[in-house]
């Protein structure tokens, strides 16, 4: 038990690792979507190589933040969708809503399981309040607070509707950032 709680609180600080680390390139470097690009290829090559061998860094990566279920069938998927939803998050939206669909990803989706693997009471209804306020607080950075408040609604939702139908293979990776983005985009002209 201890294991698997150890397991996920490194996977959800990896998780939140890699959301500011876009964030941060996002913001400092205009090759971003090349890059991200080149990443998700490279990705994919690795990860279609990781199923016939054992490649000595890879496989340190799949061991340590990996399920077990998809080490054998679909290794890499998480970080995989994690790149890709923020690469189409930066290429469909102007880059303070893509960087406010990222937060949103980056923290709607690791802070209430942080909050799960602490030893608080009513750790559902406080991880998900602390998550979506800290979520509002990221997403403010880019767009306006209204803008970011509806942006954490949405993604919040899509997160539980997705992590419900987790058995289709739907990765909220993928579809969170594309969600909150593209209604953020289309309630922009109602904020003033």
């Amino acid at each position: 038990m201890e294991k698997e709680v150890l397991f996920e609180l490194k996977r959800e600080i990896f998780h939140i690792f890699l959301g500011i680390s876009i964030i941060i390139m996002a913001l400092s470097f205009t090759w971003i979507n090349y890059f991200l690009f080149c990443l998700l290829i490279i990705g994919v090559i690795l990860c279609l190589l990781s199923l016939r061998f054992k490649m000595p860094i890879v496989h340190f990566f799949l061991k340590n933040f990996e399920r077990e279920r998809f080490i054998k069938t679909f290794p890499g998927k998480g970080a995989l969708f994690f790149i890709a939803g923020c690469l189409l998050a930066l290429k469909l939206f102007e880059l303070n809503t893509a960087l406010a669909s990222i937060a949103i990803l980056t923290f709607i989706d690791s802070v209430p399981p942080l909050i799960k693997i602490s030893k608080i009471k009513r750790k559902r209804l406080i991880g998900t309040t602390i998550g979506a306020i800290i979520t509002f607080i990221a997403a403010s950075f880019f767009v306006p607070w209204s803008l970011a408040a509806f942006g954490t609604i949405i993604g919040a939702i899509s997160e539980a509707i997705l992590l419900k139908s987790d058995k289709y293979g739907v990765d909220d990776n993928l579809i969170v950032p594309l969600v909150s983005g593209t209604l953020m985009m289309l309630f922009s002209g109602l904020v003033i």
